[in-house]
């Protein structure tokens, strides 16, 4: 993608820092900011591939972003390869069909038809907040797998905490050490 404008919004996780306008994109070992200023959010694409080390760092760095005047009160939200939500594929079409007449990643989204979000039946949807209205046994396959996943996922997340933890104890000890 040629549009330097549009590529101002892109970043690619690289070890503890982060690079703005990446040559590539969506490859499967890597972990990418997205900022979309049309839903006011920044996407965390991980690559299939990509380590857990640099998913935390990307929700870091988004957290960094976020606190800036220019994406103040921008929310983030990871995605994963193959697990694209319809709001990010109109940005990953953008990037693949090299949509060099955009200023911004989303932008696009502007010359389609919105499409409301549909709440399957068995859920209700208040403001933000879905609550099941059946029983937990009377979920899908699907749902149930979904509800796996998801789950496998939060737990990777807390190992990851406790090893930053413990790596946080590690620096404080060593800069305990040399204050003594």
């Amino acid at each position: 993608m040629s549009n330097n404008s549009y590529n101002e919004y892109i970043y690619q996780i690289v070890g503890e820092s982060i690079k703005l306008n990446p040559k590539k994109i969506f490859e499967p070992e890597e972990v990418y900011l997205i900022v979309d200023k049309d839903l006011k959010l920044i996407w965390i694409w991980s690559g299939k591939h990509s380590r857990l080390f640099h998913r935390y760092m990307a929700a870091n760095w988004a957290g960094k972003l976020k606190s800036k005047k220019k994406f103040y009160n921008f929310k983030y939200e990871l995605v994963k390869e193959g697990r694209e939500p319809e709001d990010f594929l109109v940005i990953y079409d953008e990037i693949k069909n090299q949509r060099a007449d955009l200023q911004y990643p989303g932008q696009s989204r502007n010359h389609r038809k919105i499409h409301k979000t549909h709440v399957k039946p068995g859920l209700t949807k208040n403001s933000s907040r879905i609550q099941f209205t059946q029983p937990v046994d009377q979920l899908s396959k699907l749902d149930q797998s979904r509800i796996k996943s998801l789950l496998a996922e939060i737990k990777e997340i807390q190992m990851h905490m406790k090893y930053s933890f413990e790596h946080l104890e590690r620096r404080i000890a060593e800069i305990e050490k040399i204050l003594d």
